[in-house]
């Protein structure tokens, strides 16, 4: 799941009544702006819409307008900053550090939508049925609680039909469908009840149930509002229903809301985002001052112009247009192979050529795809090649077998509730604790009305596995108290120890290179909990942030080239991108055309056009095998809706003297290329 900062902000205070500019505190740094991010940054009417196009410097726009708050002495708690994802949060939270310095940051919120939400149901958590030391549940837990359901509906529990019940109840806690399906209104009914029985919530109660606070409590609704009193929002263009509604709740009418989006890159309509957000705004804030950021520094003229000439074909669009300020630079190549493998082929043998002919790092080439199919013919290639590549959306840090151990250890120290993660706890490492103990035990948690922890600690417990049990309870309880009260370190080796995890790990491993990798993951995130903890946070707040980072996998290698789906290089930039696949049926994508969602593959191609500095190649391959037969393709339509002024058709006879000049040059530094790394020069 990149994204974007949000700010909130309501009337209190008088602010809306100041129209104008705010005054720069730090006019060395207003004097960097131009003109339109100037009046972004110091405009103080009210509600302000900031059209922000690719490459135009929201970013800096954002954190010089927070910072333009605090330096005219708004309170640092009346402003929340938050943003999509946590790389965004910490790209906003060092920026400001090095301008306001890090105790004046350490009071702004800066954080995830879902991460805000968080917070206002650990703040009221009594409001919506939970205690505030909740476990969150993420998509392993999640399976395991809808499978717990569906068995006891008498429903079918094999992968597929969970992975499809908890979409559908997804779907309709989230608003992206109605309740038609009594069966899966039952399901989600039963789905919530029990993760409240376990004080747990998911992804989507982070949307969801502080929705309910706020609506449902005008004392939390007031308060949040003073906490929003500037509230700002950065990629609003991916914000779902209930988020605009959030929206509305801490920045009701004319309040100090200032909204950052992009409506040509509005790409996740699959996930919820809903681009009539942007225009609903103008109606809910009549007072809306709209403000376009379209001077691009980021690409060349020739990307831009290609790029606007395709968005110009959408009707759902607020309008604007990039302007560079890095001259034209070469034009857009347009190549044609004959398969798909060749097209890889000469993909892999062309970055190997600039990169030794331009002195580049491999990591200034980016390879971009609709469907993550294509990625296959170019891995194959670039093995073949000694090309170094990397695949983004491998296998995350949280999804380690050792994290995954430990993180039900810390779960459960957590939250006694917390039934699943006992349940993975209690047999890492084994204890001879199998299923028909665990069901007596849940039979005699049902009768309590308690826990598995807890009833584990019932003295009239019993079953021959009892003593286990209650001295595996008792383990939790000890290690719970020197979390509360101990040192962090002491309680983090307390747990390895006590836990027997070490032991387990390094009795497990094939070798020893396999025990210290995976020990060396246990201290990552050990690390990262003694940070946390020094700077305050305790182990509720830092599993939250575990959970939260965990959803969204920081896949930015080093040298290496990147291969990666257009979605997953969104808010990314490269020297050289390739845009392969361009055939008519893959990109835009025939399940797309067949949902009527032709302009959010036209946007999604502009997301991949404009990820470009300063070399923009297209490559479509004029046949595919598809279920061992051989398909004709056609070249992608959106390829004849780009400006064919910035068009270089490298394999066509036909074009201006100056692109065939361009196209032999390309072809003689590409073989001087290869002849200097074959040693034949």
């Amino acid at each position: 799941m990149n994204r974007g900062v949000y700010l909130f902000s309501s009337r209190l205070g008088g602010e809306n009544n100041c129209l104008g500019y705010l005054a720069p505190m730090n006019e060395s740094t207003s004097n960097q702006l131009n003109p339109e991010q100037y009046e972004a940054v110091h405009y103080r009417g009210g509600p302000l819409l900031v059209l922000a196009g690719a490459g135009s410097g929201k970013t800096r726009v954002i954190t010089e307008r927070i910072g333009a708050l605090v330096e005219r002495d708004v309170p640092e708690d009346a402003i929340t900053a938050v943003t999509f994802t946590n790389k965004a949060a910490r790209e906003m939270r060092e920026r400001l550090e090095k301008r306001l310095g890090e105790d004046k940051v350490k009071q702004l919120r800066i954080c995830t939508f879902h991460a805000l939400g968080l917070m206002i149901i650990r703040e009221h958590a009594k409001l919506v049925g939970r205690r505030a030391r909740m476990s969150i549940f993420a998509v392993p837990e999640q399976k395991s609680a809808m499978r717990s359901v569906l068995a006891d509906l008498k429903l079918p529990t094999d992968g597929d039909q969970v992975d499809r019940v908890l979409r559908k109840v997804s779907m309709l806690k989230s608003g992206m469908s109605e309740a038609q399906d009594n069966a899966i209104t039952v399901v989600a009914d039963k789905y919530d009840a029990l993760l409240q029985k376990m004080n747990a919530v998911d992804f989507d109660d982070c949307i969801v149930l502080p929705l309910q606070i706020l609506n449902e409590s005008s004392e939390a609704r007031a308060l949040w509002q003073s906490r929003c009193r500037h509230f700002l929002v950065d990629e609003y263009q991916d914000s779902s229903r209930m988020q605009y509604d959030f929206v509305r709740l801490l920045a009701p009418d004319n309040a100090n809301l200032t909204v950052v989006g992009d409506d040509d890159q509005s790409i996740y309509g699959w996930r919820g985002a809903e681009i009539k957000n942007l225009f609903q705004l103008e109606r809910d804030y009549p007072t809306l001052k709209l403000v376009k950021l379209e001077e691009n520094y980021r690409s060349t003229g020739s990307i831009l112009q290609g790029s606007n000439s395709l968005i110009a074909h959408n009707s759902e669009r607020l309008g604007k247009t990039l302007r560079s300020n890095l001259g034209l630079g070469k034009k857009i190549r347009v190549w044609q192979a004959e398969t798909a493998d060749e097209e890889a082929e000469r993909v892999t043998a062309e970055i190997r050529a600039q990169r030794a002919g331009n002195k580049l790092g491999w990591d200034d080439f980016c390879v971009l795809y609709r469907a993550s199919f294509r990625a296959r013919a170019f891995e194959m290639a670039m093995r073949e090649a000694g090309v170094p590549y990397h695949v983004s959306g491998g296998m995350s840090f949280f999804d380690r077998a050792e994290i995954q151990d430990l993180l039900a250890y810390l779960k459960l120290v957590g939250n006694f509730s917390d039934d699943l993660a006992l349940m993975r706890a209690i047999s890492r490492p084994r204890r001879g604790i199998g299923s028909k103990a665990l069901e007596v035990l849940g039979q005699f948690a049902h009768e309590k009305q308690c826990s598995l922890l807890e009833a584990a600690l019932e003295d009239d417990f019993t079953h021959s596995k009892a003593h286990v049990l209650r001295a595996f309870a008792k383990m939790l309880v000890d290690i719970e108290h020197v979390f509360l009260h101990g040192e962090a370190d002491d309680a983090f080796d307390m747990l390895l120890d006590e836990s027997g995890l070490e032991e387990a790990i390094r009795t497990e491993a094939e070798d020893e290179d396999e025990a210290e990798r995976r020990m060396g993951n246990i201290m990552s995130l050990r690390r990262w909990w003694l940070r946390h903890s020094e700077s305050g946070g305790d182990l509720s707040s830092f599993l939250q942030h575990v959970y939260l980072a965990a959803d969204e996998q920081d896949d930015e290698p080093d040298g290496q080239v990147r291969l990666m789906t257009v979605h997953a290089a969104k808010g990314l930039e490269f020297s050289h991108v390739f845009v392969v696949g361009m055939e008519a049926g893959t990109f835009p994508h025939k399940n797309a055309l067949e949902e009527n969602r032709l302009e959010e593959e036209r946007r999604l191609m502009y997301v991949a056009m404009t990820r470009a500095r300063h070399r923009l190649t297209l490559s479509f391959a004029k046949s595919q095998k598809k279920f061992g037969q051989v398909e004709k393709m056609g070249p992608s339509p959106f390829l004849k809706e780009i400006d064919a002024d910035v068009l270089n058709w490298v394999d066509k006879d036909s074009g201006s003297e100056e692109d065939k000049a361009e196209s032999k040059a390309e072809v003689d530094a590409h073989m001087a290329a290869m002849r200097e790394m074959l040693g034949l020069d």
